[in-house]
């Protein structure tokens, strides 16, 4: 009576429902046939073939999961951050980084627009809107959204530059600073969250919010071969191979730039201005290694571990099995 007082006071909540189910299921199910098993061979020999059986499909399912990377994962890849270095590339703690140029030694973004000539690039970024485009526009209109356009062109990244054109910065030789090449902002997503994330999290750096800076340029280094520009199928078939049988992952390094834009205050209702950079101060330049984690190493440990038990076992009832078949032809020996 005190065991379902006991039941009847457990509240069927989030909170344990899934270790009730669980038991339940262990329970019902594999104690089932350990039941059968037991009545059939004997409490020790059904115990025996019953593990055997559950680390042998441990063994298979594990393995499943460490050929997909599902199940009971590790960690995933990130981008873990080493050194946040403020103005002087040159004075990082990483030696690699010192290899790259400043910003303010560069050309900037509309500079090279307007020295490639580019088709593309000048008619996105060297254009302005006119009136036969927009008739509906007043003149007043008109010159801020022009004075808006030119704004913008004039303060493009050249990670902007080559999302758009990357042929204009690869000839200005972004592709190449001694190993390091110029990524897209489309390419950077993840490594330019990662270093938002860490500039936030550094109340030293001054910044509350990502509005108070303005993300520049991404630059990486290192980390497995790409693919070459407009592969075919043999190439394609030559990198998979390649990458397939590359035992370790080369060193990845990844730095992002950001710099604080000139405060402006919006009046309540009021479309924000475009941010503007702050020219007095310095360019953040947030340096990362990519981490590849550690997703398949627990499924691979459970595969592994499973397997040795399942062998063990398997070797155990192997052992029994000869000593019963000894002990047999003994008796029967005995017996005649």
């Amino acid at each position: 009576m005190s065991a379902l007082l006991i039941l009847g006071g457990i509240a069927w909540d989030p909170t344990i429902a899934g270790a009730l189910v669980v038991a339940t299921g262990v329970a019902t199910f594999m104690g089932s046939i350990w039941l059968i098993l037991s009545t059939n061979t004997g409490i020790r020999v059904g115990t025996l073939i019953s593990f055997a059986a559950f680390f042998g499909w441990m063994t298979i399912l594990a393995a499943t999961w460490w050929m997909y990377g599902s199940g009971w994962k590790g960690e995933s890849p990130s981008w873990q951050v080493i050194d946040i270095n403020v103005g002087d590339l040159g004075q990082s703690a990483l030696l690699e980084a010192r290899l790259l140029p400043n910003l303010e030694d560069l050309k900037s973004g509309y500079e090279l627009v307007l020295e490639s000539g580019d088709a593309a690039a000048m008619a996105e970024f060297a254009t302005l809107p006119s009136a036969a485009d927009n008739p509906d526009l007043s003149d007043t209109e008109l010159a801020a959204l022009q004075a808006s356009r030119q704004l913008r062109n004039e303060t493009i990244t050249h990670s902007e530059l080559a999302t758009a054109a990357p042929n204009v910065t690869d000839a200005a030789g972004f592709d190449d600073f001694s190993g390091w090449h110029l990524l897209a902002t489309t390419q950077a997503g993840d490594a330019q969250a990662q270093a938002i994330a860490d500039v936030l999290n550094h109340p030293s750096m001054g910044f509350t919010s990502s509005a108070d800076f303005k993300m520049l340029d991404t630059y990486t280094m290192g980390g497995k071969p790409t693919l070459v520009e407009n592969p075919n199928r043999l190439d394609r078939i030559t990198h998979w191979i390649t990458s397939s049988a590359r035992l370790t992952h080369p060193v990845r390094y990844t730095v992002v730039q950001l710099q604080e834009v000139v405060h402006v205050t919006v009046a309540p209702g009021e479309t924000p201005a475009r941010p503007v950079i702050d020219e007095a101060k310095s360019v953040v330049s947030v340096i990362m290694v990519r981490d590849l984690g550690s997703v398949r190493l627990r499924p691979a440990l459970v595969s592994l571990g499973s397997l040795f038990i399942f062998i063990a076992l398997c070797y155990w009832l192997h052992v029994r099995d000869k000593e019963v078949m000894a002990r047999r032809e003994e008796f029967e020996k005995n017996g005649s």
